[in-house]
Order: structure tokens, then C-alpha cells, then sequence
């Protein structure tokens, strides 16, 4: 357990450089908050967003094919792509979007206690809509949901392979510049899904992101 703990340790402290990294690279770009006319120049065709954070299962203890498996609460390898578009004149507070998110979380069986045995593969595909409350301003916050598919995999555990469908719930906050903008978000996400037979997993979680956003067009 211990060398099972400083690994995970290890990889929480590289994804939180990653995030400061992603600050320290969008902190030069922002500069001041634009001016009024920069402001209603701020283009919305397209947004691109790369994202990283801390992830966390909702429930780490579970009974899958008659057997009791403990999961690893906090996840790793954690990250996330995003691309939307904000709708036409009149409606800029609405954006239409999807994302690739994927997170991993080792296991064991629970009665068999010391290092993890294996790793859930955890991916999902949403289509999302998002509400931004002060779109012509450099600080944005928003709220927005979104629903999909979340597939997970780990070949040698409980489960071989399992797919079905995800909602998600997201609130947050962006600072934006003319092209670069940062954000912070707390996501939810709620998956119960099953293999093809029948055996089902909760791949229910909760997290918070920090992300550098790039926009393109007008």
C-alpha cells in the first residue's frame, strides 16, 4: 500500500505542475481586461479547450459479477478536450459543443488487500451546451450540461469491457483574452453501465478542472 500511495501521490503532484504550467503559460496572454470595442470583437466561431484536473469516484466499493472490488477514489491520467461554438448574434450566451474525457482508477479485489491488481479504463463522448452569463466581458462565468456515451475497460477485472449512457453537469468560471482564455470548472458526472452480461459498474464522479481555452474565427 505504501509504494501503491506514493505512486499515486507522484501522479497527483505531475498533474498539478501540468495545471500551473497551463497558468503560467495563459497568465502572459491575458494581460489587462480588453477594451470595450475588444470586447465585442471577441471572436466565437470556434473554442478549443485542453483540460486537466483531479478526479474522484463517487463510489470506491463496489459488488460487480458476485465479487467485492475496491477502486482507487482518486483517479489519474486525467484529461479532457473540448470544442464549441458560441450560437449566432442574439444568442451569444448559448454555446453548442462536445468533449473527450478520459480518466483512469486502479482496483482490487476486496478481499485481497495490499497492492492494486489491475486499472479501469474510463472514457467518455458528450454533447454539450453551456450558458455564459457575461459574454462580452473578460471574467465569464457559466453553466452548462451535457449527455453521452461513457465506455469502460479493464481486461483482466471485473469487467472486460461495459458501455452506456452518461449525463454531466458542469459549473465554472473563464477569464478571456481576443484568442487565449483560462477557466476553472467542478464537473459532475453520473454513469451506471453495464457489460454484455448484465453486470454493471458505477462510474459516477465528481472533479475540477483547470483549462486554457484558444479561439478562432470572428
Amino acid at each position: 500500500m505504501t509504494s501503491g500511495g506514493s505512486r499515486a501521490h507522484d501522479l497527483g503532484m505531475s498533474r498539478w505542475y501540468f495545471v500551473l504550467l497551463l497558468v503560467g503559460m495563459a497568465l502572459p496572454a491575458m494581460g489587462q481586461s480588453p477594451s470595450p470595442k475588444e470586447r465585442n470583437a471577441q471572436p466565437n466561431a470556434f473554442v478549443l479547450t485542453i483540460k486537466t484536473g483531479d478526479v474522484k469516484l463517487a463510489d470506491d466499493s463496489q459488488t460487480i459479477g458476485g465479487n467485492d472490488w475496491f477502486f482507487e477514489r482518486s483517479a489519474t491520467d486525467i484529461a479532457a478536450i473540448e470544442g464549441e461554438t458560441r450560437l449566432g448574434r442574439g444568442a451569444e450566451n448559448l454555446s453548442l459543443g462536445g468533449e473527450v474525457l478520459r480518466y483512469n482508477n486502479r482496483f482490487r479485489l476486496a478481499s485481497a488487500p495490499g497492492a492494486f491488481a489491475g486499472t479501469m479504463y474510463t472514457r467518455a463522448f458528450f454533447a454539450k451546451s453551456k450558458y455564459y452569463f457575461m459574454p462580452g466581458s473578460a471574467w465569464q462565468p457559466y453553466a452548462g450540461a451535457g449527455f453521452g456515451v461513457v465506455q469502460a475497460f479493464d481486461y483482466s477485472g471485473p469487467l472486460h469491457s461495459a458501455e452506456g449512457t452518461g449525463y454531466q453537469g458542469v459549473v465554472g468560471m473563464q477569464l478571456r483574452t481576443e484568442r487565449v482564455g483560462l477557466r476553472m470548472e467542478y464537473l459532475g458526472l453520473w454513469a451506471r453501465i453495464a457489460d454484455d452480461e448484465g453486470r454493471k459498474i458505477n462510474l459516477s464522479s465528481h472533479g475540477l478542472f483547470v483549462g486554457l481555452s484558444f479561439f478562432f474565427g470572428r
